[in-house]
């Protein structure tokens, strides 16, 4: 993918994710350019919204803990999910540093959250806007389906406050926490390391 250049992991990951999350924000510009749609300002009420977008990220971060633990393991999709967190995620960022989790976490809360509230749900609607969010999630039909219900959570967090920032928050607050944990908490690690194409 990178030719000769010999790249770390580390540096791919987040080469990766500069250009995911840099196609998803500039597609968030030109639709909302093309629908007559205002992106910014962010936000009217910085201070709140903040501590908002904080606060309600506690439910799908209990959520995703949850989904880690050993009683999910009763839940068929639960199950899935876990399994699915416990290998391949985990596998992505064995790799990546607090700075980089933190990097990667302010990307996609920023581009995904101007794309799918901004755009999207502002144009289409909650229902588009979280559907395609879990289906743009697509690692597994089961992650699909969390994804949706956090991008629906979202959504009618977006819908009642109207602030992007609050929801970029929310966003960027649920990703590091679950990362965070994830990477340091959950110690086992067992399956494939997606990232093993990447680093030959």
């Amino acid at each position: 993918m990178f030719g000769v250049l010999d790249v770390s992991p580390r540096l791919k990951l987040l080469i990766l994710t500069l250009l995911i999350e840099g196609v998803v924000f500039i597609v968030a510009l030109l639709l909302a350019r093309l629908c007559g749609i205002a992106l910014f300002p962010l936000t009217e009420n910085l201070l709140r919204d903040i501590l908002l977008g904080t606060c309600a990220a506690s439910f799908p971060l209990a959520l995703f803990i949850f989904s880690l633990s050993n009683k999910a393991k009763a839940i068929p999709l639960l199950r899935s999910v876990r399994k699915t967190v416990k290998t391949d995620v985990k596998a992505i960022f064995s790799m990546a540093r607090l700075i980089d989790i933190c990097f990667i976490c302010l990307c996609a809360g920023f581009a995904e959250e101007l794309l799918f509230r901004g755009v999207i749900q502002g144009k289409g609607g909650i229902i588009a806007a979280s559907v395609i969010f879990g289906l743009l999630h697509c690692i597994t039909p089961a992650y699909i389906v969390m994804a949706t219900i956090i991008g629906f959570y979202i959504g009618f967090i977006y819908f009642f406050y109207h602030s992007l920032l609050l929801a970029m928050q929310l966003h960027f607050v649920y990703d590091f926490g679950a990362l965070i944990y994830l990477k340091y908490c959950v110690n086992k690690f067992y399956g494939t390391n997606l990232l093993n194409g990447l680093s030959n």
